[in-house]
């Protein structure tokens, strides 16, 4: 579904990304691990089309995207849950939720969609005539992954989930990702810190470090490699 080969980003004079080659295939859960400055979120604005690269090629579904405006990308299927949730504080749940279906199909579905979100959130559909600065962090979280589901994503590229969230919270939020796979068929391309939460769920997985793809393989695999275990994991 998406493919990246050989991409280089840099900001000014500064590389950021060097030779970044993955590939996420249709209904996976692929990991992207690194530290904070790995360069993860570049990563993800750069498939966005936020950041243009110097080099390399973004692909998405048989079709190069590397040179699209954002809002090309985003009506093409890829939507972002960015990282420290970003949600519009003032705004009421449902506000923030009904900005979300950004493009015209989405919109004629919204109350479809916002049903999808209010099922998988219940919370929300609770608290949807609050300002959503009144909700908790992992409210929040719940805000800012349901926003970006009312664009109705064929890819979905969510930025670290776990950012500030106690163990608890961040269980369901795990566990609804896990299910945006399994029950909705949405392919995910998770960047996260934490590689326990990550890996238990995915499918895949890579490791980003100084801006390379140092290591690749199957969940379990990175789950055992030694480096993972020192680096990641704490072990």
């Amino acid at each position: 579904m998406l493919k990246i080969d050989s991409l280089n980003v840099k900001y000014g004079a500064i590389q950021v990304l060097y030779n970044v080659s993955l590939n996420v295939g249709k209904e996976e859960i692929v990991a992207l691990l690194g530290s904070n400055g790995a360069g993860k979120t570049t990563l993800l604005n750069t498939i966005c089309g936020l950041i243009k690269p110097s080099s390399g090629s973004i692909s998405f579904l048989g079709k190069n995207i590397e040179n699209l405006p954002p809002h090309k990308i985003l009506r093409s299927g890829i939507l972002q849950v960015p990282e420290g949730r970003r949600i519009f504080p003032y705004m009421t749940v449902l506000e923030n939720l009904l900005v979300g279906a950004n493009n015209p199909e989405a919109w004629r579905r919204r109350n479809e969609l916002l049903e999808r979100v209010f099922n998988l959130f219940p919370i929300l559909k609770e608290r949807r005539n609050m300002q959503a600065r009144l909700l908790s962090g992992g409210e929040q979280q719940m805000l800012a992954i349901g926003r970006s589901l009312m664009g109705n994503p064929r890819l979905l590229l969510i930025d670290e989930p776990s950012l500030g969230l106690a163990p608890k919270v961040l269980t369901k939020i795990y566990d609804t990702i896990k299910s945006l796979r399994d029950d909705e068929d949405v392919t995910i391309l998770l960047a996260e810190q934490n590689a326990q939460y990550a890996l238990n769920i995915a499918d895949r997985g890579y490791v980003l470090e100084n801006g390379r793809i140092v290591l690749e393989g199957l969940s379990m695999e990175l789950l055992n490699n030694e480096h993972v275990k020192k680096a990641y994991l704490g072990v």
